[in-house]
C-alpha cells in the first residue's frame, strides 16, 4: 500500500507514467474518503440538503450520488450524540449500558426476598 506522501510526490513528479498511476490511485482514495465522510454524515443526522451544499452539489445530486453507498440504518442520532465521533459514541453506549445494568442490579438487591 501507498503511502499519500509517496502518490502526492509522484503525481508531482517528472515521470509521466508515475504521475498518472499516483492520480489513478489519489482518485480513488479520494472517493473512498468522499463516501466515508457522507457516511459519517448520515449517521450524524445530516439530511442531503445539507450534504449537497458541503460538497458544491445540489440535495438531489447528493442523494442520487450517495444514497446507496451511505444509506442511514437507524434514522438520525439523538441529539446527546451528534457530533461525536464513532469510538466516542461507542464509549458513551458502552457507559450508558453499565451504568443501567448497575441500576438493575442495585434495585434487585434491594428487593425482599419471599420465601
Amino acid at each position: 500500500m501507498y503511502k499519500l506522501s509517496s502518490l502526492l510526490r509522484d503525481a508531482g513528479g517528472s515521470n509521466p507514467r508515475l504521475a498518472l498511476a499516483a492520480v489513478r490511485m489519489l482518485q480513488r482514495e479520494v472517493e473512498w474518503l468522499l463516501v466515508r465522510a457522507v457516511r459519517l454524515a448520515r449517521q450524524d443526522g445530516y439530511d442531503w440538503g445539507r450534504i449537497g451544499r458541503l460538497l458544491g452539489v445540489s440535495r438531489q445530486a447528493a442523494r442520487q450520488r450517495f444514497e446507496r453507498l451511505a444509506p442511514t440504518v437507524d434514522g438520525p442520532l439523538p441529539p446527546h450524540m451528534r457530533g461525536r465521533t464513532l469510538i466516542e459514541r461507542d464509549a458513551a453506549e458502552l457507559a450508558e449500558t453499565r451504568a443501567d445494568l448497575a441500576r438493575r442490579r442495585a434495585f434487585d438487591s434491594d428487593d425482599p426476598v419471599l420465601w
